[in-house]
């Protein structure tokens, strides 16, 4: 929590202070609290974020798991070989109406939707029929009052391993059928940074808004055999988009779900 001390005194604040540590869904989950607090009347102006650096203890230790590609990770593609590792840091400011009346801050875009579950399946791996990220995705779009076909493109969790990437991919069809919404990741960019990752992704989802552009998924050739879903490969410009959700799935599949929706 020593990030979020040092942010909180540099910037004089002394209201509420909180530290979320729930692995690799921590930056979403920091987001998804900020949001309650202000649906709670609790709070009317958060910071929401975070950050994570990289160590050699995290290196070795996802090489211990076998699921770490010393090349250029693959998210989505048949012949992934596991993540990459980076490190970063990104947030964001919520503001409620009355938040708004007083700083006249521009607005970016809405979070109308969000959802924390778990599978409770492994310590580390996601079930094979994503159970926690399926719950997730649809009760953020439920949160949101949002149906599959509202969603317009999904920055996915995405890591390049064979059971994070075939688990989302499910989950996928498990909530949108046969209409699965542009989706990619985006960590062929920017490596895995686990804790600060949905915080990070929640500034592209809010990007791809503001652009009306899908972001690509680097490194993308072959589908997956087990189900032949096709991320977006290149940006594509110019295109519509009112809603994006982005996922970030955690150990002990800790899967939250955020939906931005254009201002």
């Amino acid at each position: 929590g020593l990030s979020t001390e040092q942010i909180a005194k540099q910037l004089g604040i002394q209201g509420i202070i909180d530290t979320i540590s729930t692995a690799c869904s921590s930056g979403a989950n920091s987001i998804m609290h900020g949001a309650r607090l202000l649906s709670a009347n609790k709070l009317d102006r958060v910071i929401v974020g975070g950050a994570d650096p990289i160590a050699i203890f995290n290196v070795k230790g996802f090489s211990s798991l076998s699921i770490y590609d010393p090349e250029a990770c693959k998210p989505f593609d048949n012949d992934r070989k596991g993540m990459n590792l980076g490190e970063g840091a990104a947030y964001l400011i919520l503001e409620n109406e009355y938040s708004l009346s007083q700083t006249g801050n521009k607005v970016l875009c809405e979070l109308v939707g969000w959802n924390n579950s778990s599978d409770a399946f492994h310590q580390s791996a996601s079930s094979a029929e994503g159970l926690g990220s399926t719950l997730a995705m649809n009760k953020a779009m439920q949160k949101a009052g949002l149906v599959p076909d509202q969603i317009d493109y999904i920055n996915a969790h995405g890591t390049g391993t064979g059971n994070n990437d075939l688990s989302e991919s499910i989950a996928f069809v498990n909530v949108f059928g046969e209409k699965v919404p542009p989706f990619s990741s985006t960590k062929g960019f920017t490596g895995h940074t686990l804790g600060a990752a949905g915080a990070i992704e929640a500034v592209f989802s809010i990007q791809a808004l503001l652009e009306q552009a899908l972001l690509p998924n680097l490194n993308f050739s072959t589908a997956m055999e087990e189900i032949g879903l096709l991320p977006v490969s290149s940006y594509k410009p110019n295109v519509s988009i009112e809603n994006v959700m982005s996922n970030s799935f955690g150990f002990g599949g800790n899967c939250t779900s955020l939906i931005f929706q254009k201002a």
